[in-house]
């Protein structure tokens, strides 16, 4: 058997970031759905199949734990470590499988062990072990976050990967390269929808799958489809297999799965409402909103929070924006479709969020403020949860200088790599503990900044290092050719980026802030 064990590995993963991973969120998680989340503010921290290592090396760098993590790609595993020097925290990354990580006589105990995706992708085997390992190192009390792609969401596509396969190994795939061999199986699928297929005339959605794929990265494809296994289960059979383990079903990672408002129309959230037993009722969500992917949190030792409990650990936590409050939309899109935040509500938290350059505040402070007095308490920490949920807001902490001065390293080894590459989307922040996600020309901004750039030579900065690397803007869907007209655009993102989004970056520190910016005392208490 190959060391990869049928694992794709011609092509790197992606450069992600995923928030949900965060143990700030891990512990809003358990917390919305009323389970002390017994997680330090120094975590012993598992990742499982880490990938490029962007996730662990941001949430390492953002806090004062103990990040280990383990991936049997070596070439992912060089690139996670140049991440890890750059910002020097507490961080260990192997090669290893998950047979020889399991037997590591070295391992602590963890308060969080954290795979993202790889279950639907290693073997039998593989689970097994991973699952012996949550049962063996993972504390009481601690957590376990699986995501993992789910039926029945999956189900119309299942025909569709097994084509892919088919022609990677008894096609045109295996005489090709990984990118032709990905855009082969592809175009292969689509050849066979257009010569008159029963199974993509008689479902529509399979078909449209098809033509999305058309648009996707070849890299994700790769990772996707193109493994020996592509494990698909039920969420109850997913609960089930971590019986062994000790563990009990505590919520969704992503905040808005779990609000029915927000993934359901009436007669469904009626329908749930009459279901008593937790994983049935999680199940039948499933079929009712056709879910294909889960991110779920499990815990050993799950601990319900009485009401005065619950709402003493909701009023010492503090929130801070993620994005400029200009840029948070009237409506987000969700399972049920495009839901409307209503204005009477939503403008008058964001409001209070902003305040006193985005400084981040505590919700027993944003409960006394005066833009929130005709609000009820449980209308705050509602309003909160969906704008964490929705990307918008992020729970907040006060770092240390320790951790302060890792994200620096980190950020100024993202900006230099910027220089040269557009593959990394996020920059780290102290106070959210994880990544912000800064696109490219967000981060040349970032660059001129700390430079010393202002006005016109903040613009005259990103246009002279576009026009080396022969880069333009695109408008309209069409590149911009002339200079003026490149400059013309690059001024107007300058100026909304000085004006909104720089004094959010430093808020969250990722630049440098005036003298007397940050945290209040009010807010560190």
């Amino acid at each position: 058997m190959a060391w990869s064990y049928g694992y794709f590995t011609d092509l790197n993963y992606t450069h992600g970031y995923y928030p949900e991973m965060n143990p700030a969120m891990l512990r809003l998680a358990c917390l919305c759905n009323a389970v002390e989340p017994q997680l330090p503010d120094a975590p012993s921290y598992l990742e499982l199949g880490f990938g490029q290592g962007v996730t662990i090396n941001m949430l390492a760098a953002a806090s004062s734990g103990t990040y280990w993590g383990t991936d049997f790609n070596p070439a992912q595993t060089v690139e996670a470590r140049k991440l890890a020097d750059a910002s020097r925290a507490d961080i260990h990354l192997y090669d290893d499988s998950f047979e020889e990580f399991a037997n590591r006589r070295d391992l602590p105990d963890f308060d969080v062990i954290a795979l993202h995706g790889i279950w639907s992708w290693i073997s039998e085997n593989n689970r097994k072990i991973i699952t012996d390992i949550i049962r063996r190192k993972l504390r009481p009390g601690g957590v376990a976050y699986i995501s993992y792609n789910c039926l029945p969401g999956w189900a119309p596509v299942v025909p569709i990967r097994q084509l892919m396969s088919l022609y990677q190994d008894y096609g045109g795939g295996k005489m090709s390269r990984p990118i032709e061999m990905i855009e082969g199986a592809v175009q292969f699928a689509e050849e066979i929808a257009k010569a008159g297929s029963y199974y993509f005339r008689d479902n529509p959605f399979a078909r449209h799958h098809l033509e999305h794929m058309g648009k996707q990265g070849r890299n994700y494809l790769g990772h996707e489809y193109m493994n020996a296994v592509w494990h698909l289960e039920h969420f109850s059979d997913m609960a089930r297999s971590l019986d062994e383990a000790k563990l009990t079903y505590v919520g969704s990672a992503r905040l808005l799965d779990g609000i029915d408002a927000f993934q359901l129309n009436e007669e469904g959230t009626r329908f749930v409402s009459q279901i008593g037993h937790p994983i049935m009722r999680e199940t039948v969500r499933d079929f009712l909103v056709n879910r294909r992917f889960r991110t779920d949190i499990f815990a050993k030792g799950a601990r319900p929070l009485p009401g005065r409990e619950h709402r003493d650990a909701w009023c010492a936590l503090a929130f801070v924006l993620v994005v400029p409050e200009i840029d948070v939309p009237k409506k987000i899109m969700c399972a049920r479709g495009e839901v409307a935040l209503p204005a009477d509500k939503y403008d008058l938290i964001l409001e209070a969020l902003a305040d006193d350059g985005y400084r981040p505040k505590r919700v027993e402070e944003l409960l006394k403020h005066d833009k929130l007095r005709k609000l009820k308490p449980q209308d705050i920490v509602d309003l909160l949860t969906v704008l964490t949920g929705a990307g918008f807001a992020a729970p907040a902490q006060g770092p240390s200088e320790t951790v302060s001065e890792q994200c620096r390293a980190l950020n100024r080894h993202i900006l230099q790599r910027a220089l040269v590459s557009m593959d990394l989307h996020h920059m780290v922040s102290p106070v959210t503990g994880g990544g912000i996600g800064l696109n490219h020309m967000t981060q040349l901004f970032v660059l001129a900044t700390t430079a010393g750039k202002e006005g016109e030579a903040l613009a005259n900065y990103v246009w002279d290092f576009l026009d080396s690397t022969g880069e333009r803007l695109v408008r309209d869907g069409n590149k911009i050719e002339a200079k003026d007209e490149n400059l013309k655009e690059i001024r107007i993102l300058a100026r909304k980026f000085v004006k909104f989004g720089r004094p959010l970056l430093q808020a969250l520190q990722i630049i440098d802030a005036p003298e007397g910016g940050g945290w209040s005392n009010e807010a560190k208490r």
